[in-house]
């Protein structure tokens, strides 16, 4: 039994190195392999740890395109060799039509759905949409009852995670559609940092598949005024406010010894526990939220579409347009000069926000970082 674990495990190892050795090979040829789709920035969530809600509401409705033309969209990824896409927003359930035709044309041209959400609006008709269409969903879940609540910003806000799960499980019952992961997502933050245990337990109870403790991001307006590129200022949405969402240095200090313990004491349970990405921050990262990768691989290898069709060399830096995808073609807007000249300045070290950037985190590590990641996710499991 155990050499047929281990047999197991070297397969996984070896196919996360082969994985790894791929992107890094598409970042040197700027190919992407992903998409981000932002149907939406509109948001009718409050988050304490989030400034997306705060864009003008109608400002933003006359800016955002319809179905005929995400379809259009979609097809030039498709034919651009994209297979994986996320769908996000703001809150994408505010346009609901949308989201469902969207949903189902990538199920028909075989995409590689995720979703992530914050459950406001989230009907029995999406939720059959999702169990059909989707192969993860990410439950934005930051605390437990009124934890929840206050994080989020919105009364009932715990209420809507277990109608969510109860939904979706119901859904997925159903043999002819396919089980999408259901994903616990939680932001680490000062706000809830004494009570991961009991996010654990209430995910662990509730029939997560996963649960995924990421970081908070945050950046300062100083970080966005010495991020301006040809006159454009970023209009990024994890800005500082009154007060840090960052934890204090002795949290840092304890909080990966902390999830450690946490994940061996689950270890028998069906859930997955994933916390590779402050696994790969140290305690000055933590509490200074500051990133140790430099390389971006997010504008070479993942397209960000914003909810108008142009192509955006950055989901932070979402008004550097480098051309519309709905107009061009893909060979026009990917990789042109406008988004080479971008590049210049990201790898020149001209975005000061880059260094705070949680992106940076989660989808940027170098070659060596990503081999390092393989050990803090697979290697003490196998």
């Amino acid at each position: 039994m155990r050499i047929k674990k281990i047999i197991k495990g070297i397969r996984i190892v070896s196919y996360d190195v082969a994985g790894i050795i791929k992107r890094e090979i598409d970042y040197h040829r700027v190919k992407p392999a992903a998409s981000t789709l932002f149907l939406t920035y509109r948001c009718n969530s409050r988050c304490r740890t989030c400034t997306f809600w705060k864009r003008p509401r109608q400002e933003e409705i006359k800016k955002e395109i319809g179905f005929n033309e995400w379809k259009i969209i979609i097809d030039r990824l498709y034919d651009a060799g994209i297979r994986v896409t996320e769908i996000f927003g703001g809150n994408v359930l505010l346009r609901k039509e949308l989201l469902i035709a969207v949903l189902r044309y990538l199920r028909e041209r075989n995409f590689t759905v995720h979703l992530p959400t914050n459950q406001i609006g989230l009907d029995d008709e999406i939720a059959e949409t999702i169990a059909e269409c989707v192969d993860a969903v990410y439950i934005s879940t930051d605390g437990v009852g009124e934890y929840q609540d206050a994080i989020r910003g919105q009364e009932g806000a715990s209420r809507r995670v277990e109608n969510t799960i109860t939904k979706l499980l119901r859904m997925r019952r159903d043999p002819k559609s396919p089980p999408p992961r259901l994903i616990c997502n939680t932001t680490v933050s000062r706000f809830n940092i004494d009570i991961l245990e009991q996010i654990l337990e209430y995910a662990s109870g509730s029939g997560f598949d996963e649960i995924h403790f990421e970081y908070a991001g945050e950046m300062t307006q100083e970080d966005i005024d010495n991020s301006i590129i040809d006159g454009l200022r970023p209009s990024a949405y994890l800005v500082k406010q009154e007060e840090s969402i960052l934890i204090d240095h002795v949290n840092a200090r304890l909080l990966k010894d902390r999830l450690r313990r946490l994940k061996c004491r689950y270890a028998s349970e069906d859930i997955r526990i994933t916390t590779i990405n402050i696994d790969s921050l140290s305690a000055e990262n933590l509490r200074n939220g500051t990133i140790p990768h430099r390389k971006c691989y997010v504008e070479r290898n993942e397209v960000t579409v914003d909810p108008s069709g142009n192509i955006v060399a950055c989901p932070f830096f979402n008004n550097y347009i480098t051309g519309s995808l709905l107009n061009n073609s893909f060979q026009d807007v990917w990789n042109n000069e406008r988004h080479r000249n971008f590049r210049r300045h990201q790898n020149s070290g001209d975005i000061a926000m880059c260094r705070h950037c949680i992106l940076g985190v989660q989808r940027n590590p170098s070659f060596f970082r990503s081999l390092k990641r393989i050990y803090y996710q697979r290697v003490p499991v196998v």
